[in-house]
C-alpha cells in the first residue's frame, strides 16, 4: 500500500502540475487582459458622465451671469445710475431664471440701493437701511477684484441649500449685483446621473464643502470632504479630468473621476465601486477555478489509474527483495511485462546468485580473519600487560622524583637561610677585624711592619667582599630586594668606578679607560652599580696585560653600556655556566684567585630583577665582552646620586661627642679606640639603657649616635636613637650599623639617620660621621621620637 500510494502521488503531482499549470497561465495572461480593458471601459464611463454633469452644471450657471451682466449695463462710468431699469432687469431676471431666489443692487460705498425677491416686496432706501453681513461683504470684495464671485453653500430654514453669486459692474469701482441661486436644479442634476446599479456621482466647492450628493442629508450636514481619501488621491494625480482607485470613507475599494465646473472652479465627482466595475472579471475567475477544479480531478483519476497499472509488477519485486534480504538466496523473481520492471527483476535474480557465490568465500575470509584475530588479541594483551608494569613503574620513579624536587627545593631554601645567617653571624667580627686593623694601621711606625699590616687589612677586605657576596646573593635569593627606579647620571657612575677600580688597575699595571657619555638612565642605582661593579671587577680579576674599557653608547630609546677585556676568554662550552652559582672554570696553566664564583651570579640576578638584557662575546685568548641594555630616562625627570665614594677625610670629627653602642663588646672597643685616634670625645655602651645612664653624667649633649641595628635581649638601635633623642629635646643625627640580610627601607628610617651595612673600614666610618656632623643644623627641639613600623 505504501508503494500504491507513492506512485500515486508521483502521479497526481506530475499531471496536477502540468494541466493545472497550463491552466492557470492561461486563466492569469486573460484575466490581465480583461481587467486592463474593463478598467479602461468604466474610466471612460466615469469620466464621461463628470464631464456630462459639469456641462450641465456651466448650462445652469451661465445664463444666470449673462442676466446679471444686462442688469448692470444701467451702472456705466460717467451716468447716474438708474435704479428703476436695474429694477425691471431683476425682475425680469426672476422670470426668466426660476433658481434665482433675491437680487440686491449694492453701490461703491457699499450700500444696499435695490433689493428684489422671489417671496418678498421690492425695497429701496438709504445707505444703511438694508445692512449687508460680514460674508456678504467678503463676498463683494472678491467680486470687485475677479469681476465673478462665488460663495460658500447656504441654507434656508436649515433645509433649502444655495448659494450667493457677486457680479461687479464693469470699468469703475462701481456697483455690483448679489443673487441667490436656489440648488435645488442642481441637486437634481447630479442625482440624475447613474453609473451601473451602485455608481453615483457629487459635486464639492473650491474648499471641499459638499454642494451636491444624492443622498441630501449628507449636504444638509454640512460634511467636510478635507479628511476623504478618494479627493486627496484624484487630486493629487493633478489630470484633468483625473481617475484613481481608492479605499473610499466607507472602507470598500472604488473607481472615481473628476472634472472642473468653469467659473467657480468647482468638482464633480463620479464613482464605482470595484466590485460592481471588475463583477465580468470576477465572473471569469470563478469560471477559471472551476474549469481548475475539474482538471484536478481528472488529474486524481489519470494517477490512480497509471499507479495500479504498475504497482502488481512491482509488488511482485519488492516480495522477491524482501525474502532475498532475509537470506533466501534460492528465491527468484517472476515478472513478464517486457518492460523496464522485468530487467529490474532479471537483475535482481543475478545479484542472488552473485550474492550466494561472494558468501561462500566470505565465510572462509571470516574464519581466516577470525584465527588471524585471536592471535593479535593474544598479543595485545601481553602488551597490554607490559604497559600497566611500564605504567606503575613510571609512577613510582615520578613519585621519587617529586620527592627528590621537594628535597631540592627545601635545600635551597635552607642554603639561603644558611648564608644569610653565616655572613650575619660572621660580619660581625669581621667588622671588629676591619676596626682593629685600621687602627693597628694607624699606629705602627717602622715601615716592614706597616707593609705587613697592610697586607693583613687588603686580605681582611678580600674576605669582607666575600663575605659581602655571600649576604648579596642570600637577599636576591630571599626576595629581600625591592627594585627603587630612579633617574641615574652615567656621569656619577662612571666616576664611581674610576675612583674605585683605577687604583686597582693601576696597581695590576693594566689600563682602565672610560668612554663617557652625558646620557641618564631610569633604573635603581644600587643594583647598576652592583652590576658595572662586578662586571669590571671580573674583567680586571681575569686580566694579566692590555686594557679594560667600559663604555656606552645609545640605541634608539636605549643605552647599551659594555665591558671590554683582553684578558684570558671564556670558551663557548663554559659561557652558559659561568653564570650560575659558585661556577669558576677549572684553568690548570695559572690559578685567579679571590673570589667564590658569584660575582657573575650577582650580575645575572639583579638584571633579571631589573627586567634588563644581560649578553656575553668571548674569544678564548682575546678577551670578553659583556653587555647590558638600559633604558633611556626623560630628559627632565630629577636624577639620583649613586652613593657617596668611600674617603680618608676626617675633617670635622676633632672634638665631635659621640655616643657608640654594640652588643660586640670587641666591635664596641675597637670603634671607640677608633674615633678616640680622630680626636673625638666617646661614650660607648652595650645597651640603650647604660648610654642613657652614662650619658645622664654629662652636661654636654652628644653630637653624634652611632649605633648597631640589633643590641640583643630585645632591645635595638632604634629604641636607643629614640630615647637619646628623647632626654636631649634635640633631633641628634644618627649613624646605624647592621650585619641583617633585611633591613628596614631608607624611607622608614628616622629622621637625620643613615643605614649602612657591615662590614665597614676605619675611612668610610670617619666619612659617614664627618657627613653628619657637616650636614645642615639638625639640633633643634623635636617631637617624640617615632619607632620605624
Amino acid at each position: 500500500m505504501s508503494l500504491q500510494r507513492s506512485l500515486f502521488r508521483k502521479y497526481l503531482s506530475v499531471l496536477t502540475a502540468m494541466i493545472c499549470g497550463t491552466l492557470l497561465v492561461a486563466s492569469i495572461v486573460q484575466l490581465a487582459l480583461n481587467v486592463r480593458e474593463q478598467r479602461q471601459s468604466a474610466e471612460a464611463l466615469l469620466v464621461a458622465n463628470s464631464r456630462l454633469a459639469s456641462m450641465q452644471i456651466q448650462s445652469f450657471l451661465a445664463p444666470i451671469v449673462a442676466s446679471m451682466t444686462w442688469a448692470l449695463d444701467y451702472d456705466q462710468p460717467g451716468m447716474a445710475v438708474d435704479t428703476g431699469q436695474i429694477r425691471d432687469e431683476s425682475h425680469r431676471l426672476l422670470r426668466k431664471v426660476p433658481s434665482i431666489w433675491q437680487v440686491r443692487y449694492v453701490d461703491g460705498a457699499p450700500c444696499v440701493r435695490l433689493e428684489v425677491s422671489r417671496v418678498g416686496v421690492d425695497r429701496e432706501g438709504e445707505c444703511g437701511a438694508l445692512p449687508l453681513s460680514a460674508r456678504e461683504t467678503a463676498l463683494l470684495e472678491r467680486a470687485h477684484a475677479q469681476q465673478l464671485a462665488y460663495g460658500p453653500v447656504l441654507f434656508r430654514e436649515a433645509s433649502e441649500p444655495y448659494i450667493e453669486i457677486a457680479m461687479a459692474a464693469r470699468g469703475r469701482r462701481g456697483g455690483a449685483l448679489l443673487a441667490q441661486v436656489d440648488l435645488r436644479q442642481i441637486h437634481a442634476t447630479i442625482s440624475a446621473i447613474q453609473v451601473g446599479a451602485t455608481g453615483y456621482a457629487y459635486l464639492i466647492d473650491r474648499d471641499r464643502q459638499l454642494l451636491a450628493h444624492p443622498d441630501n442629508s449628507l449636504v444638509l450636514r454640512h460634511v467636510d470632504l478635507h479628511p476623504s481619501p478618494v479627493i486627496a488621491a484624484v487630486l493629487r494625480s493633478g489630470a484633468t479630468p483625473a481617475t484613481a482607485m481608492v479605499r473610499d470613507m466607507d472602507g470598500q475599494y472604488v473607481l472615481t473621476t473628476a472634472s472642473v465646473v468653469a467659473g467657480p472652479e468647482w468638482q464633480v465627482f463620479v464613482q464605482l465601486p470595484v466590485r460592481e466595475a471588475f463583477g465580468s472579471i470576477f465572473t471569469s475567475l470563478g469560471l477559471a477555478l472551476l474549469v481548475t477544479a475539474g482538471a484536478m480531478v481528472c488529474a486524481t483519476a489519470a494517477s490512480y489509474f497509471l499507479a495500479r497499472r504498475m504497482t502488481r509488477p512491482i509488488l511482485e519485486v519488492r516480495n522477491g527483495a524482501e525474502q532475498m534480504a532475509g537470506g533466501d538466496l534460492e528465491t527468484r523473481i517472476v515478472v513478464s511485462t517486457g518492460d523496464e520492471i522485468e530487467l529490474l527483476a532479471h537483475e535482481f535474480n543475478r545479484m542472488a546468485a552473485a550474492l550466494g557465490a561472494s558468501y561462500a568465500q566470505l565465510e572462509e575470509k571470516v574464519r581466516q580473519r577470525t584465527h588471524a584475530l585471536e592471535q593479535a588479541g593474544a598479543q595485545l594483551r601481553h602488551q597490554t600487560d607490559e604497559l600497566a608494569s611500564l605504567n606503575g613503574e613510571l609512577s613510582v620513579r615520578l613519585g621519587e622524583l617529586a620527592v627528590r624536587n621537594d628535597e631540592a627545593e627545601r635545600a635551597s631554601a635552607a642554603k639561603t637561610r644558611f648564608l644569610a645567617a653565616a655572613s650575619h653571624d660572621l660580619l660581625q667580627p669581621m667588622h671588629a677585624v676591619g676596626l682593629l686593623v685600621g687602627i693597628l694601621r694607624q699606629r705602627i711606625r717602622y715601615p716592614e711592619v706597616s707593609r705587613l699590616v697592610m697586607k693583613v687589612e687588603a686580605t681582611v677586605q678580600g674576605m669582607q667582599t666575600l663575605f659581602g657576596s655571600l649576604l648579596d646573593i642570600s637577599k636576591l635569593d630571599s626576595n629581600a630586594v625591592k627594585v627603587d627606579l630612579q633617574t641615574v647620571d652615567l656621569q656619577d657612575l662612571f666616576n664611581f668606578i674610576e675612583l674605585n677600580y683605577q687604583p686597582i688597575a693601576q696597581e695590576k699595571g693594566i689600563v682602565l679607560r672610560l668612554a663617557r657619555c652625558r646620557c641618564a638612565v631610569r633604573t635603581d642605582p644600587a643594583l647598576l652599580e652592583r652590576i658595572l661593579a662586578n662586571l669590571v671587577s671580573n674583567a680586571l680579576r681575569y686580566t694579566e696585560t692590555g686594557k679594560v674599557l667600559v663604555g656606552c653608547r645609545r640605541v634608539g630609546d636605549a643605552i647599551r653600556m659594555q665591558v671590554y677585556d683582553t684578558g684570558i676568554g671564556i670558551p663557548a662550552e663554559f659561557q652558559s655556566h659561568i653564570f650560575e652559582e659558585f661556577y669558576q672554570i677549572e684553568r690548570p696553566e695559572k690559578t685567579y684567585g679571590g673570589g667564590l664564583g658569584l660575582g657573575l651570579s650577582i650580575v645575572r640576578r639583579s638584571a633579571a630583577l631589573l627586567g634588563l638584557p644581560l649578553d656575553l662575546r668571548s674569544t678564548p685568548g682575546a678577551g670578553s665582552v659583556f653587555g647590558i641594555t638600559l633604558p633611556l630616562a626623560h630628559p627632565d625627570t630629577p636624577r639620583a646620586s649613586l652613593p657617596a665614594n668611600a674617603g680618608t677625610q676626617q675633617h670635622g670629627l676633632h672634638g665631635a661627642f659621640i655616643v657608640l653602642l654594640d652588643d660586640d663588646r670587641d666591635a664596641c672597643e675597637a670603634a671607640e679606640q677608633l674615633l678616640r685616634s680622630a680626636g673625638c670625645h666617646v661614650v660607648a655602651a652595650t645597651s640603650s639603657a647604660a648610654a642613657r645612664a652614662l650619658l645622664a653624667d654629662h652636661l654636654r649633649t652628644p653630637d653624634l649616635i652611632v649605633t648597631d641595628l640589633r643590641l640583643g635581649a630585645g632591645d635595638s638601635g632604634w629604641q636607643a636613637i629614640a630615647g637619646i633623642r628623647a632626654d636631649a629635646g634635640l633631633l641628634i643625627p644618627a649613624l646605624i650599623i647592621t650585619g641583617e640580610a633585611r633591613t628596614p627601607q631608607f624611607d622608614a628610617l628616622p629622621a637625620h639617620c643613615e643605614l649602612v651595612r657591615k662590614p665597614i673600614g676605619p675611612s668610610r666610618l670617619f666619612e659617614l660621621c664627618a657627613q653628619l656632623l657637616n650636614a645642615p643644623s639638625t639640633r633643634q627641639s623635636s617631637a617624640p621620637a617615632c619607632l620605624p613600623q
